[in-house]
C-alpha cells in the first residue's frame, strides 16, 4: 500500500500546486452559485434560459481545452526540460488556435443561435430570454479564450497564485454587477437576464486585461512578440496538431454528449431543465477538485516525464490517483450534507427542488468514481496517449451513456431522477476500461526527447 502514499515532499508540492487552484475554483464556483440564485429568483424560465446558453458555451469551452491541451502536453514537458524556445512556440500555437475557435463560435452563435436553443425547449419565453443572454455571451468568447491560453500556460509551468487573485477580482466584478443589473439597484435599470449577460461580459474583459498584465510581468519564459506569432517549427507544429486533434475531437464529442444528456433531461419539462442547472451549480462546489487534479498531473507527472524521470512519474501517478479518490470521498460527504438545506436559497418550484436534491445526492455518491476517472484521463494525456483518452472519454460516452439516455428519454416515461441515476452509474464500467488503458503504460514517455 505504501506505493499509493507519498512522502512529505510529495504532498508539499501537491499542496503548493493544487491548493491555490482549488481555492480559486471554489471562490469562482461559490460566486457562480450566487449568480445562479439571483437568476433563479426571476423564474424557472430564466434559469432554464441561462442553463441552455451556458451549455452551448460549455461546448466551446471544452473544444478550447482540447485544442489547447495538445500544446499544453508539450508545454509542461518543455518547461520540465528547460527548453524555453520550444515552450514559446507552444504558446504561439495556443494563441492562434484559440482565436480561430473564438471566431468560429461567434459566427455559429450569430447565425444559428435560435436553432441551437430550440434543441432544448419550445417555450417562447425561455427562447427569448436565452437569445437575449446569448447576444452578449457570444462576444465574451474572445476575451475568455485569450485568458485560457495564457492562464493554462502559467499553470503548466507551476504558476497558480497570481491567477487566484485575478479570478477573485473577475468574479467579484461579475457578482456585484449582477446584483445591480439584474434587480436594478441604485441608479441601474432592472435588466433581468440581460443584466446577467452584461455583467458576465464585463467581468471577462476585466479578467483578460489582468491576465495580460500578468503575462507582461511574469510570463517572460513563454511570452512572444506579435510579429513572431507564426514562428513555429514545422515538426513541432505537426506534433502539436497530431496531439491536439484527438483531444479536440474528444472534447467536441464529450461536450456534445453532455449537451445530448441535457436535451434528454429537458424533454421532461422546464422544471427538469432548471433542476439540472441547479444540480450542476451546487455540485461544482466539490467538483472544483477536478481542475486541481489536472494541474497536479501536469506538474507531478508531465514535468517529471519531461525530465526523463519515468519511474518517478509512474509513482507520482499512483499517489495522485489514491489522493484524488480519498479527497473525493470527503467531498462527497460534504455535498450530501449540503443537499439537505442549500436548495432553500432558490426561489423555484418544489418539484424543481426535489429533482435537484435527488441528483445532488447521486453526484455525492459517485464523486470518488468521477475523480478516479479524471485522474486517469489527465495522466494518460500527460504522456501523450491521446488515443486512450479518446476511447476512455468521448468514445465510451457516445457508445454507451448517450444512446441509453436518449432511449430512456424518447421511449420511456421514466422520471428524470432515475434517468440521471442510470447515466451517472455508467461511469463505473468506464473506470474499469480506463484502468486497463492506464496499465498498458503507453503514456510513460518523454515527449521533450521524442520531439525536435
Amino acid at each position: 500500500m505504501h506505493q499509493y502514499f507519498g512522502d512529505k515532499a510529495f504532498y508539499k508540492t501537491l499542496f503548493q500546486v493544487a491548493a491555490p487552484l482549488v481555492l480559486q475554483q471554489l471562490i469562482t464556483t461559490s460566486v457562480q452559485l450566487v449568480d445562479n440564485v439571483m437568476v433563479g429568483k426571476l423564474s424557472d424560465q430564466a434559469i432554464g434560459a441561462v442553463a441552455i446558453v451556458n451549455q452551448l458555451y460549455f461546448v466551446v469551452i471544452l473544444i478550447t481545452f482540447g485544442a489547447l491541451g495538445g500544446a499544453g502536453v508539450f508545454s509542461a514537458q518543455y518547461f520540465g526540460s528547460k527548453d524555453y524556445d520550444k515552450l514559446k512556440q507552444t504558446f504561439r500555437f495556443k494563441l492562434i488556435v484559440g482565436f480561430m475557435i473564438a471566431l468560429l463560435a461567434f459566427v455559429i452563435f450569430s447565425l444559428f443561435g435560435k436553432s441551437l436553443i430550440m434543441i432544448f425547449t419550445n417555450n417562447p419565453t425561455t427562447i427569448d430570454l436565452a437569445l437575449t443572454y446569448l447576444s452578449y455571451a457570444r462576444w465574451s468568447s474572445f476575451a475568455w479564450i485569450l485568458s485560457v491560453a495564457v492562464s493554462n500556460t502559467f499553470r503548466e509551468t507551476g504558476v497558480t497564485k497570481p491567477l487566484l487573485i485575478i479570478s477573485i477580482v473577475a468574479i467579484l466584478t461579475n457578482t456585484i454587477l449582477n446584483y445591480f443589473l439584474i434587480f436594478g439597484h441604485l441608479f441601474f435599470p432592472a435588466l433581468g437576464v440581460e443584466g446577467a449577460a452584461i455583467a458576465t461580459a464585463i467581468s471577462r474583459v476585466v479578467e483578460v486585461l489582468l491576465i495580460l498584465i500578468l503575462l507582461k510581468r511574469n510570463g517572460k519564459i513563454f511570452n512572444t512578440k506579435l510579429r513572431e506569432i507564426l514562428h513555429i517549427d514545422k515538426k513541432l507544429l505537426s506534433g502539436m496538431i497530431v496531439m491536439a486533434l484527438p483531444l479536440l475531437l474528444n472534447e467536441l464529442f464529450w461536450s456534445t454528449g453532455q449537451t445530448a444528456f441535457l436535451h434528454a433531461y429537458a424533454r421532461r419539462g422546464d422544471y427538469a431543465l432548471a433542476a439540472m442547472n441547479i444540480t450542476g451549480a451546487i455540485s461544482q462546489l466539490v467538483f472544483v477538485t477536478f481542475g486541481a487534479i489536472a494541474t497536479a498531473v501536469a506538474v507531478l507527472v508531465g514535468n517529471t516525464l519531461g525530465r526523463n524521470e519515468l519511474d518517478e512519474a509512474r509513482d507520482n501517478s499512483k499517489k495522485l490517483i489514491a489522493t484524488a479518490v480519498m479527497v473525493a470521498g470527503a467531498a462527497g460527504i460534504i455535498l450530501f450534507i449540503l443537499s439537505f438545506f442549500i436548495l432553500n436559497i432558490y426561489s423555484v418550484s418544489e418539484l424543481t427542488k426535489e429533482v435537484a436534491q435527488f441528483n445532488i445526492r447521486i453526484n455525492a455518491l459517485f464523486i470518488p468514481v468521477f475523480s478516479f476517472n479524471v485522474t486517469l484521463y489527465f495522466t494518460l494525456r500527460a504522456g501523450g496517449d491521446t488515443r486512450s483518452t479518446f476511447l476512455m472519454d468521448a468514445g465510451y460516452m457516445w457508445i454507451i451513456p448517450v444512446p441509453i439516455a436518449l432511449v430512456l428519454s424518447y421511449f420511456t416515461s421514466l422520471p428524470v431522477t432515475m434517468m440521471f441515476l442510470i447515466v451517472q452509474a455508467l461511469d463505473i464500467p468506464k473506470m474499469i476500461f480506463g484502468l486497463s488503458r492506464y496499465r498498458k503504460e503507453h503514456w510513460v514517455k518523454n515527449l521533450a526527447v521524442d520531439q525536435p
